[in-house]
C-alpha cells in the first residue's frame, strides 16, 4: 500500500475558522495602523499585485471654435504585498494548567493577539526588524525623515502648533489629514491645550468617539512599543495605506514537539517535559 498522510483538504472540516476569524478581528482592533488602513480582500498565496494610479490625465480649454482638445494619459504602477508571518509559541506545563483553577488558555490568547498587533504596528511605523520580509518598507518613520516631511518639536509655541505645521506638511502636497498615530505619553503635553477662543484643542476619547486634536482621530501607542526618540507622533491621509491578511491564520496545540533558539539549542522538549504549547 501506497504511504499516505492527512492532507490540509482532509481536515478542512475540522478546522474552527471561527477561531481564525476572532484573532483577526482581535489583531484588527489593537493594531493603531490597521484601525486607519485601508483592508484589501485576503490574499490566497503570499504575493499579490495591486494597481496605483501613478499619473492623472490633464484636461484644457479649447482655443477657439477650431482649436485643438488637449491629449492627456493616465497611468498606473503595479505595487506587490508580500505577506510576512508572525507567530509565537507559548509551553505550558501541563501541572500548571491541571492544578490552575482558569482556563489559562483563554486568558493567554488576547494577549497573544495583542502581540501580533504591536509586532506589525512597529515595523510599519518605525521599521528595522531583521526578520520581517526584505520586500517590506523601511517603516513610516524613517521613510518621512528621509523625504525631509517632519517636523521638529518645539518649532511652534506650543505642541499644538507643532500638530499644525505638521498638517500643513501634507496639506501642502494636496492631502488631507484623516488621523494621527502618537506616543502615549503625548496625552500628557496635549491635555489642557487652548485655543485662542480658550476652547480645548484636544479632546479626550468618550465612547465611541476616539481622542481627536483639530477634529482629527489620533490614536495612541503603547510607551514600550515606539521609540519616542525618533517620532512622537505620524500624521497621513490612511486611506492610501492599505494592507491584506492571509486567511489561514490559525492556532496548533503541540504536545511532543522540540523547540529549538537560533542557535539550534533546545530550549523545550514538549514530551520530556510534560508541556503543551501553542
Amino acid at each position: 500500500m501506497a504511504n499516505e498522510a492527512i492532507s490540509r483538504a482532509d481536515v478542512n472540516g475540522l478546522v474552527p475558522d471561527e477561531v481564525s476569524s476572532e484573532i483577526i478581528t482581535g489583531v484588527r482592533k489593537v493594531s493603531q495602523a490597521m484601525s486607519f488602513f485601508r483592508r484589501l480582500p485576503n490574499m490566497s498565496t503570499n504575493k499579490m499585485s495591486q494597481p496605483v494610479l501613478s499619473l492623472l490625465p490633464i484636461a484644457d480649454f479649447v482655443n477657439g471654435d477650431m482649436g485643438l482638445k488637449a491629449v492627456s494619459r493616465a497611468a498606473w504602477e503595479s505595487k506587490q504585498l508580500v505577506v510576512g508571518e508572525i507567530a509565537v509559541i507559548i509551553p505550558i506545563p501541563e501541572a500548571v494548567l491541571d492544578d490552575s483553577a482558569y482556563d489559562i488558555w483563554a486568558e493567554i490568547m488576547p494577549l497573544a493577539t495583542e502581540a501580533f498587533g504591536r509586532t506589525f504596528d512597529k515595523q510599519v511605523f518605525q521599521g528595522g526588524n531583521a526578520k520581517a520580509p526584505a520586500a517590506w518598507p523601511l517603516g513610516l518613520i524613517p521613510l518621512a525623515k528621509a523625504a525631509g516631511n517632519l517636523v521638529a518639536l518645539k518649532t511652534g509655541v506650543d505642541i499644538a502648533e507643532d500638530f499644525n505645521q505638521l498638517f500643513g506638511k501634507l496639506e501642502q502636497e494636496s492631502y488631507d489629514v484623516s488621523g494621527v498615530v502618537s506616543h502615549h505619553s503625548t496625552k500628557t503635553e496635549l491635555r489642557g491645550l487652548r485655543g485662542t477662543d480658550n476652547a480645548f484643542i484636544f479632546s479626550l476619547p468618550q465612547a465611541a468617539t476616539p481622542a481627536q486634536i483639530y477634529g482629527v482621530p489620533i490614536n495612541f501607542v503603547d510607551a514600550d512599543n515606539w521609540d519616542r526618540s525618533e517620532a512622537i507622533a505620524v500624521a497621513g491621509q490612511w486611506n492610501h495605506g492599505v494592507y491584506s491578511m492571509r486567511q489561514d491564520m490559525t492556532i496548533k496545540v503541540l504536545t511532543e514537539s522540540v523547540i529549538n533558539d537560533e542557535a539550534g539549542k533546545i530550549v523545550y522538549n514538549l514530551a520530556q517535559q510534560d508541556e503543551i504549547a501553542a
